[in-house]
C-alpha cells in the first residue's frame, strides 16, 4: 500500500539507522525496510517480514530467533503498526534505550518543539512544553494544521514563514511573532528547519519556539522608563535653558552696570575738564593765551566725549558709518598731537618713517581715528610706570600661507606696539569681548577693544594680535588696500561759506542757536524752524527761494523725512542736509540725489564743508 504522510517521517528516520530495522503499519505491510536489515537478513528478510505482519494483526506465528517485534500504539490505544529489528538481544534493547532517550530529550526541551509534513504542513510531533503552551493535547494538534488551532491572520503568517523554510531549504529565523494562547497573547522567537531526504528533498520542518513574552514585557517597561526619562531629561534641560537665560539676563544687567559706570566716570572726568577750563576763561579777561588754552581744553574734552559717544555706537552696532577713501599713514601723522597728549609724559612715542608711500584704505574717517586712539590708550595703561610705544604703518601681501592671516590680498597694516606687561593666552582670548576689562572697577567701560574689534571686522579687516607676560603686546590691523590715487579729504584746508538761503529745522533750541550761529559766521542768510511742520509755514512764506534745507531726521510733529518729501512739492529741486545722532535703523533709508547725511556730534568744518558739497553738486551728481 501507498505510504501515508505519517509514515514518510518514520521511514526517515529509519533509513538513516545504522542498525538493521523494519517498519510495518497496521495492515501488516512494509513501510520502511533499512539497508543493515536487507544485509543481515538476506534470503530470510521475506520470512522476517510475514512474522511481523502475522504480529501485527495477532495471527499465529514463528518468529525467527533474532527478529524482535515491537507494537506501535497511537495516543488512543490504536494499532499504528510495528518495528522489527534483527539486530541481537543487547542491540535491540540499547536501540529501544536510544528511542526512548531521544523521546525523553525531545518531550523535557523547555521551549516548544513540532514537526510537521512539508507537503500538507500538518503537525507530526508536538512535544510538552508546546502543549502547555498551546494549551492544547497532543491528540488535539496531530494531524491538524496552524489552521485549526489559530486565528486565520495568525495562521496564514506561520504557513507563509513555514513555505519560505521549505523553499529556501535553510533556517528562518522569526525573532518576534505573537501567538494566542489560552493564557492571553504570547510572543515566541522562532527558528524554521527544513529535514531533507537523502536526496535533498524536504521531507518535515521541525520548529523551536522560545517564550519571550517576559523579555518582551520588560523591553516595553523599558521603553516606557526610557520615555519617561527622557521627558524629564528634556524638562530639566528645559529648566537649566530658563535658568542660564536669567542668568545671562543677570549678567546683562550686570554688565550694563559697569558700563553705566564706566561711562559715567568717563563723562564726569570731561565735564570736570570742560567746566574748568570755561572757568578759567571766564575769569581770564586780560590774558588772550590763556583764554585760548581754556578753550582749546575745552574742544579737546568735547571731542573726547564725542569718541566715547562713538564707542557706544560702534559697540551696540548702531553707529552711521560713512567710509572714504584716505591715507593711513597722513591720518596716523596728523593724530600725532592728540596721541601725545593722550599717552603723557612718561611714555615715549615712536612713528616709524612711511615704508612704501601712501597706504590708501577705504574707511570711516572718524572710526579710523577711534581704531588708532583705542589702540594706543590699550598700550598706554598696560605701561603704567612708563614704556616705550611704537606705531608703524606698513603695506603686505597676504598669501594665506601663515595660520591665522587674513584672507589672500593686498592689505594696509597699522600696527601698534607696547613695552608693557604683556597678556597671558587666556586674556587674549578675550580681550575683544564687550566689557571684558582688565582695568580697576570704573577705570574703564571694556569698550575699548571690541569697539576696535568692531570697526575693523565691518570694514572687512582683520586684526591680531601677539602677546605674553613680560615681552609687551603687538596689535596688527590689517585693512584692504584700496586703489592708488584715491582723493584724500583735505582736512586743512578752511571751508568755504557763502550767501545762499538755508533753512534750519531743528528741535533743540541750543543746538540750533550753535549751527545757526556757525552758518552765519560764514556768510550763509538762515532761516530757522522748531519742527517739520513750522518749516512747511517758513516755506510758505519766505521771500525768495530757499537753496537747501539742514533738517534733524527725528522730531516730534514732523520728521525731516516727511519734511524733505513736502517741502519738494513746491520747491522740486530743494537740497536737503539730513543730521542726526540717532541709530542707522531711523536714519536706515538711502539718501537720493540731492541729498547728504552728517552724524552727531561734528565740528563746525565738517557741517560747513558738507553744506557747502551739497550746493555745489549738481542734481546728477549724488553725495
Amino acid at each position: 500500500m501507498e505510504a501515508s504522510p505519517s509514515w514518510e517521517l518514520v521511514k526517515a528516520i529509519v533509513l538513516a539507522l545504522d542498525v538493521p530495522v523494519i517498519i510495518l503499519d497496521a495492515d501488516g505491510a512494509a513501510v520502511a525496510i533499512n539497508g543493515p536489515a536487507r544485509a543481515r537478513l538476506g534470503a530470510d528478510l521475506d520470512d522476517a517480514i510475514a512474522a511481523a505482519s502475522a504480529c501485527v494483526r495477532d495471527e499465529p506465528h514463528t518468529s525467527p530467533p533474532t527478529l524482535h517485534v515491537r507494537i506501535l500504539h497511537a495516543p488512543d490505544g490504536g494499532k499504528l503498526g510495528c518495528l522489527a529489528t534483527t539486530a541481537a538481544g543487547a542491540d535491540a534493547a540499547a536501540l529501544e534505550r536510544a528511542n526512548m532517550f531521544l523521546d525523553t530529550i525531545f518531550d523535557n526541551i523547555p521551549d516548544m518543539l513540532f514537526v510537521k509534513d512539508a507537503e500538507h504542513l500538518r503537525f507530526e510531533r508536538v512535544n510538552r512544553a508546546g502543549e502547555q503552551l498551546l494549551g492544547r493535547s497532543r491528540a488535539e494538534l496531530l494531524g491538524k494544521t496552524d489552521f485549526d488551532v489559530a486565528p486565520p491572520e495568525q495562521a496564514a503568517f506561520f504557513q507563509a514563514k513555514d513555505r519560505e523554510t521549505l523553499a529556501a531549504g535553510r533556517v528562518v529565523d522569526i525573532p518576534a511573532e505573537p501567538i494566542d494562547t489560552p493564557s492571553g497573547v504570547r510572543w515566541l522567537h522562532t527558528k524554521k528547519i527544513p529535514l531533507l531526504d537523502e536526496h535533498g528533498v524536504p521531507r518535515y520542518l521541525l520548529g523551536i519556539s522560545a517564550d519571550i513574552t517576559e523579555r518582551k514585557r520588560v523591553e516595553v517597561e523599558l521603553e516606557q522608563i526610557r520615555d519617561e526619562l527622557e521627558a524629564r531629561v528634556e524638562e530639566r534641560t528645559n529648566a537649566l535653558r530658563r535658568a542660564e537665560e536669567h542668568l545671562r539676563q543677570a549678567q546683562k544687567l550686570d554688565a550694563v552696570g559697569r558700563l553705566a559706570g564706566g561711562v559715567a566716570h568717563d563723562f564726569n572726568n570731561l565735564l570736570t575738564v570742560i567746566m574748568a577750563q570755561a572757568s578759567v576763561a571766564g575769569r581770564e579777561t586780560g590774558d588772550a593765551a590763556n583764554v585760548r588754552a581754556a578753550i582749546d581744553g575745552i574742544l579737546d574734552a568735547a571731542r573726547r566725549a564725542a569718541n566715547l559717544t562713538r564707542q557706544l555706537l560702534v559697540f551696540s552696532r548702531q553707529q552711521v558709518v560713512q567710509p572714504r577713501r584716505l591715507d593711513l599713514t597722513r591720518t596716523v601723522s596728523d593724530l600725532m598731537p592728540t596721541l601725545g597728549r593722550v599717552i603723557g609724559e612718561h611714555l615715549t612715542i615712536r612713528i616709524a618713517p612711511p615704508h612704501g608711500g601712501a597706504a590708501w584704505v577705504e574707511v570711516d574717517p572718524g572710526q579710523l581715528e577711534q581704531v588708532i586712539l583705542n589702540l594706543v590708550v590699550n598700550a598706554r595703561d598696560a605701561m603704567p610706570d612708563g614704556g616705550e610705544l611704537d606705531v608703524a604703518v606698513t603695506h603686505r601681501r597676504v598669501t594665506g600661507d601663515v595660520p591665522g592671516e587674513p584672507p589672500p590680498g593686498h592689505y594696509a597694516v597699522l600696527t601698534v606696539r607696547d613695552s608693557g606687561m604683556g597678556m597671558d593666552a587666556d586674556t587674549v582670548a578675550r580681550i575683544f569681548e564687550p566689557f571684558f576689562t582688565t582695568k580697576m572697577p570704573g577705570r574703564g567701560t571694556g569698550l575699548g577693544l571690541a569697539t576696535v574689534y568692531g570697526i575693523v571686522t565691518a570694514s572687512g579687516g582683520t586684526i591680531r594680535v601677539d602677546s605674553a607676560p613680560g615681552r609687551g603686546s603687538t596689535f596688527d590691523v590689517y585693512l584692504p588696500a584700496a586703489p592708488e590715487g584715491a582723493d584724500d579729504e583735505d582736512r586743512d584746508a578752511s571751508p568755504r561759506g557763502g550767501n545762499e538761503t538755508l533753512l534750519l529745522v531743528e528741535d533743540d533750541a541750543r543746538v540750533r542757536e550753535s549751527l545757526a550761529h556757525t552758518l552765519h559766521g560764514v556768510g550763509y542768510n538762515v532761516v530757522e524752524a522748531a519742527d517739520g511742520a513750522a518749516a512747511l509755514r517758513v516755506l510758505d512764506s519766505v521771500t525768495g527761494a530757499v537753496d537747501a534745507i539742514i533738517t534733524d531726521v527725528v522730531m516730534p510733529i514732523m520728521g525731516g523725512r516727511e519734511l524733505a518729501r513736502r517741502a519738494r512739492l513746491l520747491l522740486p529741486d530743494l537740497r536737503v542736509l539730513f543730521i542726526s545722532g540717532h541709530a542707522p535703523n531711523v536714519v536706515e533709508d538711502a539718501f537720493g540725489a540731492d541729498e547728504a547725511f552728517l552724524a552727531k556730534p561734528f565740528e563746525p568744518a565738517a557741517l560747513l564743508r558738507r553744506v557747502r558739497e551739497l550746493l555745489d553738486a549738481t542734481a546728477r551728481d549724488p553725495l
